[in-house]
């Protein structure tokens, strides 16, 4: 009898072990709409930032960009693992492919990030911007400013 409760308990274990390792290895999608976009030129950039520290050096993950059209833009960050991440982007009018600022440091350009938790002075910060991906694609829907 206690054979067999042993071996039940193992095979209990074992199966539960490898559907955590299953879950730990899935990735998903993050899908990002900017919809209030006022002109089709230039292009949308987006980044995907997996921690503060590489928010503020600007070390993404993932970038991403897409053209406008009729005000819209939209892309897909692909095989995000499970965690916490933050996304930025701007409208690069000019297709420069950077943020442009005036002398004294306020971007030129309008920039979303997530959670529209947008600050009228200084950088986005990450604990306002952050996301959990646990276990499902997401969408959000970002407002430039």
């Amino acid at each position: 009898m206690v054979r067999i409760v042993l071996v039940i308990a193992m095979s209990l274990g074992s199966l539960l072990g490898f559907s955590q390792e299953s879950t730990a290895n899935k990735t998903f999608n993050v899908v990002v709409n900017v919809n209030n976009i006022t002109s089709d030129e230039g292009a949308v950039y987006y980044a995907l930032y997996d921690s503060a520290e590489a928010m503020m050096i600007r070390n993404s993950i993932q970038q991403e960009f897409a053209t406008v059209k009729d005000g819209v833009s939209t892309i897909t960050f692909e095989n995000v693992k499970p965690g916490v991440y933050s996304i930025v982007c701007h409208h690069d009018l000019n297709d420069n492919q950077q943020m442009d600022f005036n002398e004294m440091g306020m971007p030129l350009e309008k920039y979303g990030v997530s959670n529209n938790a947008i600050k009228p002075y200084g950088p986005p910060i990450f604990s306002d911007t952050k996301f959990d991906v646990i276990d499902t694609n997401l969408t959000f829907e970002i407002e430039l400013f």
